[in-house]
């Protein structure tokens, strides 16, 4: 008689099935589709391969190439066969590692003195991955000791390999994966055959350092790309094509935003007119919400003594990331990497009382922070950042009601800036935190029952929260469905401890106040890269730089043409002109390559009328009107934007 193992699915019904069983059999049992598309497995949370056999008792999960972990699965799997066929391709190349990164993966290979590899080798590469695929090769796990391992890659001549596992604890299993005669070091899971790859496609190559240390060995970093199908890959190429349209470096240059000079400040962006407009009007808009949410502007010093930063903690936990230096007393400064332990220390000049709580302080606070330059780029990731930097001290009863309100100001602040999907991940405590378990207990607490009565749906990103604090991050999706982490809210019961920030209490003992850290925007200079790209640089009316440009037939026009700009500016709308000899159709060419939302054509019939006519930028005519009408259709397009530049009233 055979027996059986009983294991439990995640909607918290059993199956039952005969021994020996893995989770490929678990999966069959249950349907065929089920089991066609199965890339590997969880057992009690851990992610396993198929083959694993399953034991009485366990919850099993069964991963698809549906989800998001089947697809990633799918990547390293693909990453695997990359550096399979570049090492027949490219004998004597070692191989070191090979990641997923979002939506990618890369494997950094080091190959044979007088060996290059290229994106010219892309073709042979993926021609000689395809073919492993049509083989359908079982991918096979083995288990070794550590000294098997050792030795099995120092008879392959694997360096990295090596330098590797000897790195690892003497217990513990490590895995090797083969395909074929080919096996690499990985932790796994994988693919159970080759067969279950093939919509991929690599896209670069890059240089790296062993260990990212210049003095170790040069590798070559080869990127590419995999899906779970066709379909899907294709989507996701013809997007990057549309991100190099909207790429804002390029946009930045086209639309006379901003420039990049690495040779004198790298990670730092020098603002044009137009630039600084946008930057101002963003500024301007989440001063208007500050105001709202009741928060009040303050600012404080860039540069400070670092002992702030050593009682906030930060110089322990950010120092590498700090821009310090001596002053001529031999004293230590620091630029600000951020702004709130100087908040901390505001919050406690002069005595606060429970009736000032909560105590909402702003400020577009100027940080610097020592970014690899590696991963400088654009605007996205800088050195300079320039944060809607927000920090509310509270009462522990507070806590739920300013964490739901800050809540309500991110999801408002994006759904008006045209961002209509926004995700919630609560973010908690990391391995290397300060303070007591209990505290952390608390803080997490208060943070998910905020989101839940925030009524929106969270996801859990373990172990990723601040040192201090846990906290909510958000990503939003913009216009081609690509997601960008901006905002962010955290709860911090530590700094104002260290800091021995305290209110009197209604009973009159002196009370530790709840800090809780926000930005909506996070990273200015970030945010305006992503909503660049977002509307490909055709912003929304109140937020455009120039809103509306004023061309002129011919000269004839030019004295009304004058007085319908000025007219304009005065009410508040930011006007150009253009008077020039050109014709109309490259006026109109030029203005348009700017994304200016309006022409404004003034012909003799407009000047005879004492009217204009308005050409949006995709070509459509407004009906003839009057400079005034025209006024109160850029405020009703404006809508509650209109006023957010202080010229407009």
């Amino acid at each position: 008689m055979s027996s059986t193992v009983q294991v439990f699915l995640p909607d918290g019904s059993s199956r039952s099935l005969s021994t020996p069983a893995t989770i490929l059999d678990l999966a069959a049992s249950i349907g065929s589709g089920l089991a066609k598309s199965a890339i590997a497995g969880k057992i009690n949370g851990q992610s396993v391969d198929l083959d694993t056999p399953l034991t009485n008792g366990v919850k099993v999960e069964i991963i698809t190439d549906r989800t998001k972990e089947g697809v990633e699965i799918i990547r390293h799997s693909t990453a695997h066969i990359m550096a399979m066929a570049i090492q027949e391709l490219f004998p004597g190349t070692q191989i070191t590692i090979g990641p997923v990164v979002e939506n990618q993966f890369y494997y950094d290979v080091y190959p044979k003195e007088g060996t290059k590899i290229g994106t010219n080798d892309f073709p042979l590469i993926e021609k000689k991955m395809q073919e492993i695929v049509a083989k359908n090769i079982p991918v096979k796990r083995r288990v070794v000791s550590k000294d098997e391992a050792v030795a099995h890659f120092s008879k392959l001549g694997e360096k990295f390999k090596v330098e590797i596992v000897e790195a690892l604890p003497e217990e513990g299993e490590i895995k090797i994966y083969g395909i074929g005669e080919w096996d690499d070091l990985c932790r796994g899971p994988h693919v159970p055959a080759t067969g279950k790859l093939g919509a991929f496609k690599l896209m670069s190559v890059a240089g790296a350092y062993w260990r990212a240390n210049k003095d170790n060995e040069q590798l070559v970093r080869i990127y590419g790309t995999a899906w779970a199908n066709k379909k899907d890959l294709d989507a996701y190429l013809n997007m990057l094509e549309e991100a190099k349209k909207r790429d804002h470096i390029l946009l930045g240059r086209q639309l006379n935003l901003f420039t990049l000079m690495s040779d004198i400040a790298p990670g730092a962006a020098f603002f044009f007119p137009n630039g600084a407009k946008l930057f101002t009007l963003l500024q301007n808009y989440i001063r208007v919400k500050w105001a709202k949410f009741g928060f009040q502007e303050i600012q404080s010093p860039q540069v400070m003594n670092v002992n702030l930063w050593k009682v906030s903690g930060h110089y322990e936990n950010y120092r590498e990331d700090m821009y310090v230096f001596k002053d001529d007393h031999d004293d230590e400064f620091g630029i600000k990497p951020m702004s709130c332990p100087g908040h901390v220390r505001m919050f406690m000049v002069g005595q606060k009382s429970y009736r000032d709580l909560p105590l909402r302080y702003g400020e577009f606070g100027i940080v610097h922070r020592n970014e690899l330059s590696g991963t400088l780029h654009g605007l996205t990731r800088v050195r300079r950042i320039t944060q809607d930097d927000g920090h509310i001290f509270c009462m522990l009863g507070q806590v739920q009601t300013e964490i739901v309100s800050a809540l309500q100001f991110v999801k408002e602040a994006y759904s008006e800036l045209g961002f209509n999907e926004v995700t919630y991940m609560l973010s908690t405590r990391p391995d290397n935190r300060m303070g007591a378990e209990e505290v952390w207990d608390i803080a997490e607490k208060a943070l998910e029952d905020s989101l839940k009565e925030a009524q929106v749906q969270y996801s859990i990103n373990p172990g990723d929260g601040a040192f201090y604090g846990p906290k909510i991050d958000f990503k939003v999706k913009d216009a081609i469905g690509r997601m960008h982490q901006c905002a962010t809210i955290q709860l911090d019961f530590l700094m104002p401890m260290r800091f021995g920030a305290t209110y009197q209490a209604a009973n009159n003992t002196q009370e530790i106040p709840v800090m809780i850290h926000r930005a909506v925007l996070g990273s200015i200079e970030r945010f305006m890269g992503v909503f660049i790209e977002h509307c490909a640089g055709h912003f929304p009316l109140g937020f455009a730089p120039i809103q509306c440009r004023v061309v002129t037939v011919t000269e004839a026009q030019e004295d009304y043409a004058r007085k319908v700009s000025q007219y304009l500016k005065e009410n508040g709308v930011r006007v150009e002109t253009d008077f020039s000899n050109d014709k109309l159709g490259a006026k109109i060419r030029d203005a348009q390559l700017l994304k200016i939302p309006y022409m404004l054509v003034i012909g003799d019939k407009e000047a005879q009328t004492n009217t204009l006519t308005a050409r949006y930028r995709d070509g459509k005519n407004l009906a003839p009107m009057s400079p005034e009408d025209f006024l109160t259709h850029v405020k009703s397009e404006c809508g509650s934007f209109w006023g957010i530049d202080t010229n407009q009233k």
